[in-house]
């Protein structure tokens, strides 16, 4: 974005967005909120119909531009969450001039994908869409890497399957970590402590230690799917799936051609989406806004992507 734009004073920016998919979107939500960042008001306007959405922020005194896209940018990935697709940009406007050509050139590669997961509903209620909003804020902070790595991998495009769903898991490494410190999960290690030998300095009797194991980068993903993900891997072999998730990351990312037990290609693009999913889970849970009814949409969702693609799943035996 050139330093001329950025610095440009702006009162109003509209985003308009499309969804180019194969059928229409159930979607007809109208939101009218404020935030307050630095005694400046901004006013926002969200429409989202069928496969349309238009973003539209009034700020209070002119501020530089780049101030209202970045919270425009963190509006759409907010609303990312539940959607669970972006609205690629079709038109850019800051006070009543197009900047569409110029703002594609400078917008994450992500913003533009194309790739859809499951439709979750939004608050009703703006206050706890504008609680949540604020939540997602201060994680987002916090969990700057992940997040991006969940957008850049989960929604961007001109990656191989197995190469995203390597790269996609590394995020459950951290993600289990954060988890833990908040004691939202226990991380438990599948591998037995180990023995050591040592010798007394005192009277020279040998005995044995035992040192506990650490654990694995799969313990660090089981523990993640274990306390959020027992709808989004219902009836499916976990181990298995976890094992080959493990040789697949192996195999792409330390150059290990000759790993066996890896997933198939089509099993990549399956996972990487119900791993998608589990990260929405946990987000949406630490902004405390998953409940019953979006467990229920991802419930139904999970069934009839399970349906569609039962060859490429790995079951319970």
């Amino acid at each position: 974005m050139e330093n001329t734009l950025k610095k440009r004073p702006c009162t109003e920016v509209k985003y308009h967005g499309l969804y180019d998919g194969k059928s229409l979107l159930p979607y007809a939500i109208e939101r009218n909120w404020e935030l307050k960042r630095s005694k400046i008001n901004y006013d926002i306007e969200i429409l989202t119909k069928l496969n349309q959405k238009s973003i539209t922020i009034k700020v209070s005194d002119p501020v530089p531009f780049e101030r209202v896209h970045a919270i425009l940018c963190k509006i759409l990935r907010y609303e990312c969450l539940f959607d669970g697709r972006f609205f690629k940009m079709n038109k850019y406007e800051v006070d009543g001039i197009d900047i569409t050509a110029e703002m594609r050139e400078n917008m994450l590669s992500y913003y533009e994908g194309k790739r859809a997961y499951t439709i979750f509903s939004q608050p009703v209620n703006d206050m706890a869409y504008k609680r949540g909003f604020c939540a997602w804020e201060r994680y987002d902070k916090k969990a700057l890497q992940m997040d991006q790595m969940f957008y850049y991998i989960g929604f961007g495009d001109g990656l191989t399957a197995d190469l995203r769903l390597a790269l996609f898991s590394e995020i459950f490494e951290p993600l289990s970590e954060y988890l833990a410190s908040l004691q939202k999960i226990q991380i438990n290690c599948s591998q037995p402590p180990k023995q050591r030998n040592t010798k007394c300095p005192q009277c020279g009797c040998k005995y044995k230690i035992s040192i506990p194991s650490i654990p694995s980068f799969k313990d660090k993903i089981d523990s993640v799917i274990q306390g959020y993900g027992r709808t989004a891997f219902n009836g499916d072999n976990i181990p298995e799936i976890l094992k080959r998730t493990v040789n697949t990351r192996n195999k792409m990312l330390h150059v290990d051609a000759k790993k066996e037990d890896a997933m198939t290609g089509g099993q990549c693009g399956f996972y990487i989406r119900k791993y998608v999913e589990l990260y929405r889970v946990v987000v949406l849970s630490e902004l405390k806004l998953w409940n019953a009814d979006l467990e229920n949409e991802l419930a139904e969702a999970i069934n009839g992507y399970n349906a569609d693609f039962k060859k490429l799943r790995i079951k319970k035996k």
